[in-house]
């Protein structure tokens, strides 16, 4: 999982010399290159992975970083406009000087928004400054003006700094160290084994939205009444999950490991117990986001845009997902299949630390598929090699939608979600993802 950064950004300046013998022009081939913002997005997943943030908080970093990124293209006006006055509180975003315009990189200055942001909100800012360093040591080298570099980094910078502070609103420090109190009820949640870990982020339906104009604006239905009596529907979709996981074959077990997503995996062995990080389901479709951009031949500036759609849906159905978990607070199927069915019974996969109601999986992937077949179509086959590394071998989806329906199904399969949560969930998903497309970014200028 080490960064490769330094490496990649060396073969594309050998690559700009080889060919052109620095053109005019040469560093353009750097800073406007899609794949360098792609690779900016991998290297900020794996340190993502390395501080074990928790999957809302991920989808957070993805966002902000993103969004700076966004605004800084907006200002130049060529694709897309700036969401200041759509997004709640956004505003005063800087422009560029009139000195600065004269010359001017705006990529490169998204480039610098996108690492300065998710410097700011990881952990390991040693890991993201060594990324930043290569990226412009690299740029530096490349022939670009003295002034034009200067203004980049600087402009870019200020828009960073005027998102950061934005995001400093949205609530997010009040719930620091939040707790969640188990009420002990019957059909409630209770911490499972084997950690038996508290209840991970019970206020984040609070966080300001950034789409939605409440947390309620796109709730899904509820889950169906609750009952422990033999017979009644409740029960039997309980069942339905234990069953289900009792005669898992292996395409179903390739498919719940595969978008498990699991950022820490606890492991017992007899008296030995540790823990293995994995990509953070937001994680996996920035990926995903990648590699369409890269199969679509998307520019630097429509691959931003793909990023930030994705990214902003992604934020706000976390925070919708979040707050039906904390309102339902729905007892998780391995906790009531032992207490009423089979006490012996464990899901395929480790159940997470939070409510079940509804599935956050499935709403977040309906989300990216959403904004990803607006933009692109839903007919975009794409080949998911995001798990390499962790051992799964790839997955090949002819649409978008039916990526979303498999994140779905394996919920089910891994026995952690009632088959509804996850039908829900991608309603809900769905609906959110298509209010990104139609309310701020809208169509993309070709």
């Amino acid at each position: 999982m080490k960064s490769t950064v330094k490496t990649f950004a060396v073969f594309v300046l050998a690559f700009v010399l080889f060919e052109g013998c620095k053109p005019k022009n040469a560093y353009e081939k750097i800073t406007h290159d899609p794949l360098l913002f792609t690779q900016m997005q991998h290297e900020l997943n794996y340190v993502i992975i390395y501080d074990i943030f928790t999957p809302p908080v991920a989808s957070r970093v993805f966002a902000y970083s993103n969004l700076a990124a966004y605004e800084v293209l907006a200002n130049e006006g060529k694709h897309f406009e700036s969401l200041q006055g759509k997004i709640k509180d956004l505003n005063n975003i800087p422009v560029p000087t009139a000195e600065q315009k004269k010359a001017l990189d705006y990529p490169l200055a998204a480039t610098v928004a996108f690492l300065k942001v998710g410097k700011a909100l990881t952990f390991s800012q040693d890991k993201m400054q060594h990324i930043t360093d290569s990226v412009l040591d690299v740029v530096k080298q490349s022939g670009i003006p003295d002034n034009m570099y200067t203004n980049s980094v600087a402009y870019g910078s200020a828009v960073a700094d005027s998102i950061m502070a934005w995001s400093k609103k949205d609530n997010y420090a009040q719930t620091r160290g939040a707790r969640f109190t188990v009420t002990n009820l019957d059909g409630h949640w209770e911490p499972t084994p084997p950690g038996y870990f508290d209840a991970v982020e019970p206020k984040w339906g609070t966080i300001r939205t950034v789409v939605m104009d409440s947390v309620w604006q796109i709730k899904a239905p509820g889950p169906i009444v609750y009952s422990n009596k033999p017979g009644s529907p409740f029960y039997q979709m309980a069942k339905q999950v234990y069953e289900t996981g009792i005669h898992l074959d292996t395409t179903q077990k390739w498919i719940a490991n595969f978008w498990d997503c699991n950022s820490f995996k606890l492991h017992v062995q007899g008296h030995l117990m540790f823990a293995t990080k994995a990509m953070t389901p937001c994680g996996h479709w920035m990926e995903i986001v990648g590699t369409i951009a890269k199969d679509k031949n998307a520019d630097f500036y429509k691959t931003v845009y793909s990023y930030t759609g994705v990214a902003l849906g992604i934020f706000d159905a976390f925070i919708a997902s979040w707050n039906a978990k904390y309102t339902y607070d729905l007892v998780r199927p391995e906790t009531f299949i032992n207490k009423y069915i089979d006490p012996n019974w464990k899901p395929y996969l480790q159940t997470p630390p939070f409510p079940e109601y509804n599935s956050a999986h499935s709403t977040i992937s309906s989300a990216s598929a959403a904004v990803l077949k607006t933009i692109y179509g839903n007919e975009t086959p794409f080949r998911d090699s995001s798990e390499r590394n962790w051992g799964w071998p790839d997955r090949t989806f002819p649409t978008l939608d039916s990526a979303a329906r498999e994140v779905s199904m394996s919920r089910f399969y891994g026995g952690i979600h009632y088959l509804p949560s996850v039908w829900d969930a991608y309603a809900q998903g769905k609906e959110i993802g298509l209010l990104v497309m139609s309310k701020l970014l809208k169509k993309y200028k070709e």
